[in-house]
């Protein structure tokens, strides 16, 4: 079995600066299931993550964000 070559922090596709994401919160108590232009992505009920900033251009998750059932935040 070939050995994989550990990557460099030069070699990633992107900068993982914090300042270059946004945090998205599901406020409700049921998960959320959104369907991204990348594909599907479950944002479980009370959970937060990190993601860029280009999610709240997305239709569904614009409607989530006026509805209250979804915040993001620097």
């Amino acid at each position: 079995m070939p050995r994989l070559k550990p990557r460099k922090p030069s070699q990633l596709e992107r900068d993982w600066d914090p300042e270059h994401f946004v945090t998205v919160r599901n406020k409700t108590a049921h998960n959320i299931l959104l369907d991204l232009p990348t594909g599907y992505f479950r944002l479980d009920a009370g959970r937060t993550f990190r993601m860029m900033p280009d999610i709240a251009e997305t239709a569904q998750v614009k409607d989530l964000v006026a509805t209250g059932q979804v915040e993001i935040s620097r």
